[in-house]
């Protein structure tokens, strides 16, 4: 972690700009089918008690419930987002299908296994080939960023999710049901221990496809499972006593894989949805990473009760991780250049509910001093009054809400202003600083470093700030396992550059010991001056 200094000093603008233009992957589709939001028209919602928040808050990352927006984890390392329903068919293609109840009520991070249930019967049906599946892009559901591919030849289905209305009984997926997976034991082999090698092991195509696919489909159709398949293929692998513990491990893990068909829901918290989208979209998060985002919160000193002002481009991450940390309870109000509220893609997907009522919004006009907003135009000819009348309440309602946020946010006082935009941070600063109270925090991510070190320059002229800093975080993850504990291969270059600084309130008064040093500056600069002139004069005389 380091500072650093910017060579220009950027002008004080007056309204947020651009910095680039940038192909915006808009929070990326979350799921298919999203749910809509009963959000009013400024995150009007009622509030829940504190006993039914807590409740709820604990079983939004312990239990999936109906309307919930689930991510689900596939073998082949896909993620599949669906929203939880009591009607619908989920199809995984090679993977399988289950009926989209089976997922409510179970617990999230634990792997599932989709099995025949007792009334499947023995006319099970095939699922699609492997040169089938492969027609389908592993992103061709909603896996963070955005954009969904169809396979040639599918219909409208494919584009939703792969989950499919209505109870026709024509899939045998209806039949199947969810029930956690058996663990294998991990493999706690010591490296110095093996003595076996790879030396007379070739590796050809005729060894590594042990089953052809005929073979394959006819023991799914007789209803084999994937063990048993697995089991039949290691049993006509010859080679496979000659490797080493490690490869053994390793080939299971590629035939499970390939033949098991598990899902594995994982929780809306936080870290899991930094990192889903850090690893597949990582643009939409402007390259926001776990580590960071922990930092930015840290330094904005988060916390329930607390009122934050947010400008959010992450497609509500930093909203919702701001919302996670505070316990839903408080203030968040994000400014916006839309003129309508934000998508919040990844806010929904957290699944806060009702929860997220503390969040509010304003648009960068709105949140001006003399801001009005514009009356209903004239009373149209031929227009029914009662017509006219529910216009007029409607427009006092919203009129009455948006003076009730305005008043709040010109209150002032608030514990902190936290920025992950892709406008310029420094005409941000600029028009927000007002309202920050005293000794609260100035919390600014950018994945720029030009862009971080010239906010930092202004903050350090800035005689509103105080002990402006500015830090780069780097992490790597290892793999922890006996006796093969060691970083991993790939890693990411950066998580995007941090600063931070302190409000401060100038004050005009002027002690005396700074009027004496400043007195004693002047005299020895008049002292100077009047040395230099008395030799000026020497040397004229001479």
């Amino acid at each position: 972690m380091a500072d650093a200094e910017a060579s220009i000093n950027p002008p004080l603008t007056e309204t947020p700009v651009m910095l680039k233009e940038v192909s915006a992957v808009e929070g990326a589709s979350v799921t298919a089918e999203t749910k809509p939001s009963t959000l009013g028209p400024r995150g009007r919602r009622q509030q829940l008690s504190d006993a039914a928040l807590d409740d709820f808050l604990l079983r939004r990352v312990t239990r999936i419930a109906e309307g919930d927006n689930v991510f689900l984890k596939l073998p082949s390392d896909t993620i599949k987002a669906v929203t939880t329903t009591e009607g619908g068919l989920v199809q995984l293609g090679k993977f399988g299908a289950f009926p989209m109840s089976q997922l409510i009520g179970l617990h999230y991070d634990v792997t599932y296994e989709i099995v025949p249930g007792p009334n499947a019967g023995s006319d099970a049906e095939v699922e699609r080939t492997d040169e089938e599946s492969m027609n389908e892009a592993p992103g061709a559901g909603p896996d963070g960023n955005g954009k969904k591919k169809k396979a040639k030849g599918k219909g409208k289905g494919r584009d939703r999710g792969d989950v499919q209305e209505g109870r026709d009984g024509k899939h045998a997926g209806w039949k199947n049901v969810l029930r956690p997976l058996k663990q294998r034991e991990v493999l706690e082999a010591v490296v110095d221990d093996i003595s076996e090698t790879n030396e007379f092991i070739v590796d050809s195509r005729d060894e590594r496809d042990l089953l052809t696919h005929e073979e394959i489909r006819d023991l799914k159709a007789q209803g084999v499972t994937a063990d048993e398949i697995i089991e039949r293929q290691l049993e006509k692998h010859d080679a496979f006593a000659l490797k080493t513990d490690f490869s053994k491990e390793k080939w299971m893990k590629r035939k499970e894989s390939k033949y098991l068909q598990t899902i594995r829901p994982f929780a809306p918290t936080t870290p899991n949805i930094v990192n889903h989208y850090a690893t597949r979209a990582p643009a939409s998060i402007l390259y926001l990473r776990e580590d960071s985002l922990s930092q930015l919160l840290v330094h904005a000193n988060v916390r329930p009760d607390g009122r934050y002002l947010v400008v959010d481009d992450t497609g509500g991450l930093v909203t919702g991780a701001v919302l996670d940390r505070m316990g839903c309870q408080g203030r968040v109000l994000v400014i916006t250049d839309s003129d309508s509220p934000p998508a919040w893609a990844i806010l929904q997907a957290m699944n806060f509910g009702e929860a997220s009522a503390c969040v509010k919004w304003l648009t960068w006009l709105q949140a001006e001093e003399g801001y009005a907003r514009p009356p209903l135009p004239d009373e149209e000819e031929g227009m029914a009054s009662n017509k006219r009348l529910n216009k007029l309440k409607r427009h006092d309602m919203l009129n009455a809400e948006l003076n009730g946020v305005r008043d709040e946010l010109h209150s002032g006082g608030w514990d902190a202003v936290i920025l992950a935009t892709e406008l310029s941070p420094i005409s941000v600063i600029s028009r927000l600083t007002p309202f920050l109270g005293g000794s609260n925090s100035l919390a600014v991510y950018t994945p720029f470093q030009q862009v971080a070190a010239e906010t930092l320059q202004y903050c350090r002229r800035d005689v509103n700030y105080l002990a402006a800093n500015m830090t780069e975080s780097w992490q790597r993850t290892y793999q922890v396992l006996p006796g093969r504990t060691h970083p991993m291969m790939m890693t990411s270059g950066t998580g995007g550059f941090l600063l931070h600084a302190t409000r401060v309130i100038p004050s005009g008064y002027a002690t005396n010991a700074h009027q004496r040093k400043r007195q004693r500056n002047n005299n020895g600069q008049r002292a100077q001056q009047t040395e230099g002139a008395a030799v000026d004069s020497g040397d004229e005389d001479e």
